[in-house]
């Protein structure tokens, strides 16, 4: 199956007096998967997800399989939630992991390949991971490479003299010069409490709320950043903390993995909810952050509705949370401009972006 839609976020930015002044941004268009799919049984959703996203193919995929259990009124045993958990948590891993390399070291050739063995071996990781058979041989593998990359322990995810540890100060340079100041923290963050609530609106206001969602004049963020805000007091939100923040969430990924953890709080990635004969919905907190799908079956348990809601469309929302990151960002030259694409960059959007200064003429 081909579908046709625009799969990029066009962002302007209006500059005046050397400052971001407003910021526009056009969204991608998103797939109609619920009237492609209208008529025909739920279960080619499963298998046509995965194609249909490649970024969080996984999360997609267990979000469906979620709802459509809550549709018929089930919901998973403890062990497939387990595997669903343990699926989404290492397609967290090598999201976080690919975006942080291909981000930053695309011209690194080097770099580029170690990130590349590291990508390749968590796939057999995984499903050794899986069966709860011995890893280490595999295990050993990623976190040397990691280490080359530059991530280490908790008491030290960045490790000195490596690219990741040069590209950390350049962007701690770009944060704390003039032309970038610090950023302060939003305390607004997406969170299971409100699933409800989104799931409602999904329900009675379709692609219109999913298109450009908003909770009662909120427009939370989601994705690593928020969760390290949340979870560890983060008060900075310039490029510097959300590239740490990634880092440290990728260290905390591959201890929770070496440690062979499946009924951790892993498993509250994934919820579920019973709305009604055959109406269910679910809930995954992947790796841009949280991703949320509606379902209802007819009587033959055909697709009668389906809705998503992706994290991009909170984080890239016209008066969202990246909007509110640029608004006054200084821009003196070539260098604060690099910091505001890095800037955007480090929300992590589920497709590419375009960025366009416009100079506003003087009043």
């Amino acid at each position: 199956m081909t579908i046709a839609f625009r799969n990029r976020i066009d962002l302007t930015l209006s500059v005046a007096d050397r400052a971001i002044v407003s910021v526009g941004i056009q969204p991608r268009t998103r797939p109609p998967i619920g009237r492609l799919f209208a008529g025909k049984p739920a279960e080619t959703l499963l298998t046509t997800l995965p194609r249909l996203f490649s970024l969080c193919g996984v999360a997609h995929q267990v979000a469906c399989l979620s709802a459509i259990e809550a549709a018929h009124g089930e919901q998973a045993m403890p062990a497939p939630r387990r595997r669903r958990a343990a699926a989404v948590a290492f397609e967290r891993f090598a999201e976080l992991l690919r975006g942080l390399v291909l981000g930053r070291f695309a011209g690194d050739r080097d770099t580029l390949q170690v990130a590349q063995n590291l990508l390749r071996a968590l796939a057999p990781l995984q499903a050794e991971f899986a069966r709860g058979r011995a890893r280490s041989e595999t295990l050993s593998q990623i976190k040397m490479g990691l280490e080359a990359l530059g991530i280490g322990s908790a008491a030290e995810p960045v490790l000195p003299g490596t690219p990741l540890a040069a590209t950390m100060a350049s962007a701690r340079r770009a944060a704390d010069d003039g032309g970038w100041r610090h950023m302060p923290a939003d305390p607004c963050f997406l969170s299971a409490a409100d699933d409800r609530a989104i799931v409602t609106l999904l329900i009675d206001a379709g692609a219109a709320f999913a298109q450009v969602p908003e909770l009662d004049g909120r427009f939370p963020e989601t994705g690593v950043w928020a969760r390290r805000a949340v979870g560890h007091g983060v008060t900075r939100a310039d490029p510097a903390a959300r590239l740490s923040a990634r880092i440290a969430e990728i260290a905390a990924l591959l201890r929770w993995i070496e440690a062979g953890e499946t009924e951790n709080d892993m498993v509250e990635a994934v919820a579920s909810y019973a709305l009604g004969p055959r109406r269910g919905a679910a809930a995954v907190e992947c790796a841009r952050g949280r991703l949320h799908h509606v379902i209802e079956l007819d009587e033959q348990g055909r697709v009668a509705g389906f809705e998503f809601l992706a994290p991009t469309e909170w984080n890239f929302h016209p008066r969202g949370p990246v909007v509110k990151s640029l608004i006054g960002a200084a821009l003196r030259g070539a260098a604060d401009r690099d910091a505001v694409d890095a800037m955007v960059g480090s929300f992590d959007p589920c497709v590419g972006y375009h960025l366009a200064f416009q100079e506003m003429a003087d009043a």
